[in-house]
């Protein structure tokens, strides 16, 4: 069996596709080590993983952070390549590099922008994969975030066009960094520059995006790589407070639940959501899960008999009990909420969030309702929009079904082992 070096990077949501393939992988009697940050380090370990802390946590409280969540479609990717993802290029490659020497094999997440120069200077078989889903050009789907169903192909690729275009720059601020490792620049650093030409695994479900057929050989979809929890990671207050119960207020009857969550990375950063959430829940009889905010958020006393904060619990305790989540938009949590058959509101606020409240909207399977228009009156309406529909009750539920029925991880897996053994062949 081989020894598998996995890397990523990001949120929770970066994080539990890669350790559901790894538990998969580990059965399969493969030897997985983990290169993580620390606070992700500590989950691998908790699983029984050896892993070494190569990298910083994010520090969601930051400057960098809260501009990477101003609620825009192009800005947070702009900085967060260009303050965050290529300065630590360097850096990176330096503390991969001995640990992938030791590897048969080289998994990384597709963000991981020294993968490519640790490959090249080990020679050790790499591939890379995501969770997020449109991150390679294709005229199968609209451009990303565009919610317009049946997009001509010449449109959409224009939109690629437009979109490498726009982020040009960020390619010579990372051919300046690969040149300083001694290695060729990559073109396109934002969507494929940075990809394995191995392999490059989707960690989603086919049935919720299918693989576009323009896309190359090299770039295949594998499963949806669910891992809903076991380890309650510790909210704000450094406390696990989640004590493995139903929350009384689920599974009540007649009367419509809702959860509101914020996902892994912008409940740090909520803004008005959870205030908004309540003022919506104001003007309805609907029972609400506060999924993630404070244990101390303030409750209005009219609001207390029908409103419960849950700081953290495993979706897969929450998510089949409710009758609508209003969510970010995380790929996680996105699929989470599809993969259970709830239709969702998706309030995107950046990176890849955009483009999955749009995949949502598209294909009926929720709503979408963009920043700009989040007021509690807004989303109230979208709510009572969403709970009327059966249309778009019946077209998730569905979705819920094929996703419950498909192989899942194991396709990743397969994936991983064919790819490892094509690169052992002499």
């Amino acid at each position: 069996m081989a020894k598998i070096l996995i890397h990523t990077l990001g949120s929770s949501g970066d994080l539990n596709p890669f350790l559901a393939l790894a538990l998969e992988l580990k059965a399969r009697g493969h030897e997985i080590h983990f290169a993580l940050s620390p606070k992700f380090t500590e989950k691998a370990r908790a699983l029984g993983f050896s892993a070494t802390v190569a990298g910083e946590d994010p520090d969601w409280d930051s400057e960098l952070m809260r501009r990477m969540l101003v609620m825009h479609r192009i800005q947070p990717i702009q900085i967060m390549f260009e303050e965050a993802l290529i300065p630590a290029i360097g850096p990176a490659a330096a503390a991969l590099e001995p640990l992938v020497r030791e590897a048969d094999l080289f998994l990384s997440h597709t963000i991981q922008l020294a993968a490519p120069v640790v490959a090249e200077r080990t020679g050790t078989p790499w591939i890379s994969a995501s969770p997020a889903t449109l991150i390679y050009e294709t005229g199968a789907f609209p451009p990303p975030s565009v919610a317009w169903k049946g997009c001509p192909a010449w449109l959409s690729r224009l939109g690629w066009q437009i979109g490498r275009g726009m982020f040009r720059d960020l390619d010579t601020l990372a051919a300046a960094e690969y040149k300083k490792l001694g290695v060729a620049p990559r073109p396109n650093i934002l969507s494929g520059g940075s990809y394995s030409r191995h392999l490059t695994l989707g960690l989603w479900s086919s049935s919720f995006f299918p693989r576009p057929a323009d896309w190359p050989s090299w770039f295949q979809v594998g499963g949806y790589a669910r891992w809903d929890g076991g380890i309650a990671p510790a909210p704000n207050n450094g406390e696990a407070i989640w004590n493995n119960r139903t929350p009384p207020l689920l599974g009540a009857g007649a009367i419509p639940t809702v959860i509101f969550t914020l996902g892994s990375s912008v409940v740090n950063h909520p803004g008005e959501f959870w205030r908004t959430a309540l003022s919506a829940l104001a003007q309805t009889n609907w029972q609400g899960i506060l999924l993630g905010a404070p244990a101390g958020f303030p409750v209005p006393d009219t609001l207390r008999n029908r409103v419960q904060i849950v700081p953290y619990a495993p979706y897969a305790d929450m998510f089949p009990q409710a009758d609508a989540i209003v969510h970010q938009g995380g790929v996680g949590t996105t699929q989470a909420a599809c993969y259970y058959g709830i239709p969702s509101i998706v309030v995107p606020r950046g990176f890849d969030q955009f483009e999955n409240a749009a995949h949502i909207q598209r294909e009926g399977w929720g709503l979408r309702l963009m920043p700009e228009q989040g007021t509690a009156a807004a989303l109230r309406f979208r709510l009572e929009r969403l709970l009327a529909s059966k249309d778009i009750k019946r077209r998730v539920q569905a979705l819920g079904r094929l996703m419950q029925a498909e192989p899942g991880v194991r396709r990743s897996a397969d994936l991983v082992e064919g790819a490892l053994t094509a690169a052992q062949k002499p």
